[in-house]
């Protein structure tokens, strides 16, 4: 009788330890997923923020460039280099907006995303702005996508 219960109670023991350790490790995958995040943000927000130093006419050179243009120069850059943007891309998509009689606004509307894979699914943060002549229009934060 008391092997019995011995081999019982070994069994939930280690019923208990191995949930533990999956939640655990779970835990550790959310933490690092959170931290993609906030870096994708990060970067996007940092570099716009390097584009909105810079003057009407450099934006509408990248506008006449292919699209999207690619920033990869800036993520291996020394401060966004490390371990976590090793698998990040970015891109910026400047458009010259237009009205509709044909004749080009004063603004051009950029777009940068960042994507990166985790899990074998892909996720892309973007960040939406629109840059005029006299000056800069807000911010758009759209969310992240699998």
């Amino acid at each position: 009788m008391t092997m019995a219960e011995v081999l019982i109670a070994s069994v939930l023991l280690l019923f208990v330890i191995m949930s533990t350790l999956t939640a655990l490790s779970q835990a550790y995958g959310f933490t690092r997923h959170a931290r993609m995040i906030t870096l994708a943000g990060q970067i996007v927000q940092s570099v716009m923020e390097d584009l909105r130093l810079r003057n009407f006419a450099e934006l509408k050179a990248y506008a006449a460039q292919t699209q999207p243009v690619s920033f990869s120069s800036a993520l291996a850059s020394e401060r966004f280099s490390s371990s976590f943007t090793q698998g990040f891309s970015l891109s910026g998509r400047f458009t010259t907006l237009t009205r509709p009689s044909g004749t080009t606004y004063d603004r051009i509307s950029v777009t940068l995303t960042v994507s990166w894979t985790e899990r074998d699914s892909t996720f892309t943060r973007k960040l939406i702005t629109y840059f005029g002549e006299k000056g800069l229009s807000d911010y758009y934060y759209v969310g992240w996508a699998p």
